[in-house]
């Protein structure tokens, strides 16, 4: 049996409870840009080697749920009740257990980071290095207070996870009405360096030909939009300049699709995204999403309604939910229907009532099934190319234990700024390491 795991250190945990917690595009169907697009080279400054196709594991968040986690020594920790993900990039955040007791008495949900589970390849289950007793310790998890206010779990989880550097974003007025208009040729989701999420940008193509990208905002606020950015759409944005580190970007202050505006930065300059303040349009908590939320979401893709959501197929070393597995309702009464791939890069928009992808249902259902065999999506070369089908970039997958030993120097000291365990450090978890 292998065995990946961390240790859960008693500062980490004191850390935590202390409140110290740490679209793309589908091409549509008469698309004259509906080529394949080669997924861009990772910009980052991590040093870890990628998974190659045939070392990358991937796991259906249907069959996780439910499943129960042992330590080494076989001791039973609990079973995995829901997953936290974050809407934007697709990762797997936090893994809700409900840890300890016996058929449901003695039982208690926790939040606790993914990253701190291993991945047991002989029983296709997650494993994690703890105790009963050490595992109830982390964050309680309750459904009905889950979000809604400033205090509430989400909320406490996404202002640790999402701390964004300020002057990576506009943090002032201007009256600067500079403005690029034209038609989105692509969208696309980049690392934000430092941080654990991911921006949006979409490339614009002007009436004289030429094409900029510009900066929207993080993924997370911006796929929970209702004014989704895709592909083809009229775009009119209005924009600044600055300079990141020595390089110059275009930063959208707000944009028009369809004649509907959104702004994204307040009269004082400030990014909608830093102030976490409740709007029925932004609940209080926005981020994050939890698996049990998506599951059997309908489904629209540019407008056309699509089947829905069967499952979610998550690469087990960073997390990410790799792709979305589609009832696309082709056949009457939905009786035997293939179930298709699609990236998670795709959807646009996650909603109480469902779920938007900027794909054509044409494109949907001719995508590739979904293996009931999953190890077929790491040896199988038509997987491989699934996503510049779709002309979006592939995430990064990288090894979470690269290295290991060097993030786990000291695990008692939690001012020892070499330990990935020390919560002032933003790159504590390895999933925090600037995936593609």
């Amino acid at each position: 049996m292998t065995t990946n795991s961390r240790t859960l250190s008693a500062c980490v945990l004191a850390a935590v409870v202390g409140g110290c917690l740490s679209v793309a595009a589908q091409p549509g169907a008469n698309n004259s840009n509906n080529q394949q697009l080669p997924p861009r080279t990772a910009q980052r400054t991590d040093a870890r080697p990628s998974y190659d196709y045939a070392s990358r594991t991937f796991a259906s968040a249907d069959k996780l749920r439910g499943s129960t986690v042992e330590n080494a020594a076989k001791k039973n920790i609990g079973t995995v009740s829901d997953l936290i993900i974050d809407r934007g990039s697709g990762a797997v955040t936090y893994v809700v257990l409900n840890a300890g007791g016996f058929l449901g008495i003695g039982t208690k949900k926790v939040a606790i980071p993914f990253a701190s589970f291993g991945w047991n390849s002989a029983d296709n289950a997650l494993s994690l290095e703890t105790t009963v007793e050490q595992a109830k310790a982390w964050p309680e998890f309750d459904e009905k207070t889950w979000s809604g206010t400033e205090e509430s779990l989400s909320s406490r989880l996404g202002r640790d996870y999402y701390r964004t550097p300020q002057n990576y974003y506009l943090s002032a007025t201007s009256n600067d009405d500079t403005h690029i208009k034209g038609t989105v040729t692509r969208v696309d989701r980049r690392a934000i360096p430092g941080t654990a999420t991911e921006e949006v940008v979409v490339t614009v193509r002007t009436s004289d030909g030429r094409e900029q990208d510009v900066v929207l905002g993080p993924s997370y606020y911006i796929s929970n939009n209702s004014n989704a950015v895709y592909r083809d759409a009229p775009i009119d944005v209005r924009v600044s300049r600055m300079d990141r580190n020595g390089t110059p970007v275009v930063i959208a202050r707000s944009y028009n699709i369809n004649s509907k505006d959104t702004a994204l930065y307040d009269d004082s300059g400030k990014a909608h995204w830093w102030s976490w303040k409740s709007t029925p349009a932004q609940p209080i908590g926005y981020p994050f999403l939890l698996n049990s939320d998506v599951d059997g979401k309908h489904i629209t893709a540019r407008g056309e309604k699509c089947g829905k959501i069967e499952d979610l197929i998550i690469e087990t070393g960073t997390g990410r939910v790799a792709f979305v597995s589609i009832d696309p309702d082709q056949n009457v009464l939905g009786i035997a229907d293939t179930k298709r791939l699609v990236p998670w890069g795709v959807i646009t928009l996650i909603t109480t009532d469902g779920v938007s992808i900027d794909a054509s249902k044409a494109m949907i259902t001719s995508a590739p099934e979904t293996p009931k065999d999953l190890a077929m999506l790491s040896g199988d070369s038509k997987y491989q190319n699934i996503y510049q089908g779709y002309g979006i970039s592939e995430p990064y997958y990288y090894d979470r234990n690269w290295d290991n030993n060097s993030w786990n120097n000291n695990p008692h000291n939690p001012s020892d700024m070499n330990n990935h365990n020390n919560p002032n450090r933003r790159d504590r978890d390895l999933r925090e390491r600037e995936p593609k």
